[in-house]
């Protein structure tokens, strides 16, 4: 259904996400994860279209077979919320603070040519499709009167609203606490479409996804099935968010990834993670090519 190759994004001369390419089937669930600055959240606004200004994409992608690369921004606003939404990490500055909640669903819904009428009572329907008690009392607050939890909510109502054949969330429960996490994640688990999720936290990909993608330095590192590359990793960024994820015994020390991801246009020739590997060698100054049957990774040492 999605499908993406050789996806790159470039701000001037500086290559931000290099030649990304991946798909998704209807009704699958995929998990892109990495440390900040991998390049996560800027694959997916490029789908978007949302890129900042002076920030470009080049390379193929298309979702039922209408283009979402290189698009004018004119066909840009008709596909976005109706072939594909996108759930933020924070609603708080997602969503319009001087505009009612319920308004700010039915908009999506009549900016895409539904009644108004209609659309203020599908809103109502939303609300309450994604579990927000007393929807018609709530649709008439403004974000600010309502709790994280809930204002994250109307943001899968909005993403939800013109049924999207591509539901992407960038971090959606990072600033939420366990108990209302946990709910959130068995929702867009139940209502998502297709699914990008896009998160850091590696619990949560492993309860929501079904297949996986790791990013590092803007490249797709190693992807498979999300309990393959999480129970057999091969390439040795993985094993380290795996292995700093892990509980450790009292007494012994929380396994790390030395140094931190470098800031874009610092990441070194051949291999992007050869910096911080502790397995690093000459070979690793050829960049590795992602390679493998279902199961694919880029990694001249391989671990097993």
């Amino acid at each position: 259904m999605l499908s993406v190759e050789g996806l790159s994004v470039r701000a001037g001369s500086l290559e931000l996400v290099r030649d990304v390419s991946f798909g998704i089937a209807p009704g699958e669930r995929v998990g892109l994860i990495g440390e900040s600055g991998s390049g996560k959240s800027l694959t997916a606004l490029s789908l978007m279209g949302l890129l900042p200004e002076g920030v470009t994409a080049s390379g193929k992608a298309s979702l039922d077979g209408q283009n979402l690369v290189g698009v004018p921004e004119r066909e840009l606003k008709g596909l976005r919320g109706r072939v594909a939404s996108m759930v933020f990490q924070e609603p708080m500055t997602a969503l319009n603070p001087t505009m009612r909640v319920g308004k700010q669903v039915a908009e999506v819904m009549t900016l895409h040519g539904v009644a108004r009428g209609d659309a203020r009572l599908r809103a109502l329907e939303l609300l309450s499709r994604v579990r927000l008690p007393q929807p018609e009392q709530l649709a008439r607050a403004y974000p600010h009167q309502l709790s994280g939890g809930q204002r994250q909510r109307v943001m899968l109502a909005i993403a939800l609203a013109n049924e999207p054949a591509l539901l992407i969330c960038d971090e959606p429960t990072t600033a939420l606490d366990v108990t209302v996490q946990k709910q959130m994640l068995e929702l867009i688990a139940e209502v998502a479409p297709a699914l990008l999720f896009i998160t850091h936290d590696l619990a949560v990909v492993a309860s929501v996804c079904e297949r996986v993608l790791v990013m590092y330095g803007g490249r797709v590192v190693e992807s498979g099935p999300m309990r393959e590359v999480f129970t057999r990793p091969r390439h040795r960024y993985t094993q380290g968010l795996l292995d700093s994820s892990r509980l450790t015994p009292r007494g012994t020390r929380l396994p790390t990834i030395k140094g931190t991801v470098p800031s874009a246009g610092e990441f070194p020739d051949g291999c992007v993670f050869r910096n911080r590997c502790p397995f690093a060698s000459d070979m690793c100054l050829s960049e590795p090519v992602l390679t493998g049957d279902g199961h694919a990774f880029a990694c001249w040492h391989p671990g097993d």
